[in-house]
């Protein structure tokens, strides 16, 4: 399964904070069933794969967290093969990096890196919102309504992990109301590596994520695509000078 395809299926397939849909399934495999098990152990594997690329675009696993094969496994409630195999696919993937044989990490980026992919989100996910202000429908602009409304009351109580959750599915809805899966399939890529780090920045700092978001909306409501694509560039450009400092915050090697 390609990294893309991976990210996007994950996102639909794996919207919890449990491991229940990785362990069910996959563990009554009869004995004399050795092709079955085999399948079952890869489709495991994928399963292990999509939930920890969650946690990375929800911001679960935070930049320079050491993540251990047996920590995984007790976690999602199953063995180390499988999860060893969708580490080194992490690693392939650099969604992970590896310090030393024992010390895997969530990578931090550098300003460089984050600038870079801040201009790309900037430019694809303003020409998305933008699409979107063209197409949404009533059903939809619910949905995002009710996304913002879950994002804000998260805000209030504190509740920051479930808050950047929902600011994530913000961003990945509104691409999905613009009818563009080959979009989503590239910004998921972009979430994967920028996921702990908006987390990281916006549950340290306690800022609100949706003024920008109600602000969206209201131009889809109105059909105005100009004003949804200068309003989902400036909710990524209002970030870049605090998510900058968190970056710089980092001392990498202790």
């Amino acid at each position: 399964m390609s990294l893309r395809r991976s990210i996007a299926v994950l996102i639909c397939r794996l919207n919890r904070n449990d491991a229940s849909c990785i362990k069910t399934g996959h563990g009554s495999v009869g004995k004399d069933e050795g092709a079955m098990a085999e399948i079952s152990q890869v489709s495991l594997g994928d399963a292990i794969y999509d939930r920890v690329c969650q946690d990375l675009v929800e911001g679960r696993l935070r930049p320079n967290e050491k993540v251990t094969i047996r920590g995984l496994a007790e976690r999602l409630g199953t063995s180390s093969t499988p999860v060893r195999d969708a580490v080194q696919r992490l690693l392939r993937d650099e969604a992970l990096v590896q310090r030393s044989v024992r010390d895997v990490r969530v990578p931090v980026l550098t300003t460089a890196q984050y600038l870079e992919i801040a201009s790309i989100r900037r430019e694809l996910e303003g020409f998305a919102a933008g699409r979107a202000a063209e197409m949404v429908g009533p059903k939809e602009v619910r949905r995002l309504k009710k996304i913002v409304e879950r994002n804000e009351a998260a805000a209030v109580a504190g509740r920051w992990p479930q808050a950047v959750k929902y600011n994530q599915e913000f961003h990945f809805a509104l691409v999905e109301a613009a009818e563009m899966p080959i979009l989503l399939a590239i910004l998921s890529g972009l979430w994967l590596r920028m996921g702990p780090l908006i987390a990281g920045y916006y549950g340290r700092e306690k800022l609100g994520l949706v003024r920008h978001h109600q602000a969206i909306i209201a131009a889809c409501e109105n059909r105005d695509p100009a004003a949804a694509t200068a309003e989902m560039r400036a909710d990524i450009d209002d970030a870049k000078e605090g998510i900058i400092r968190y970056i710089e915050s980092f001392t990498i090697g202790e």
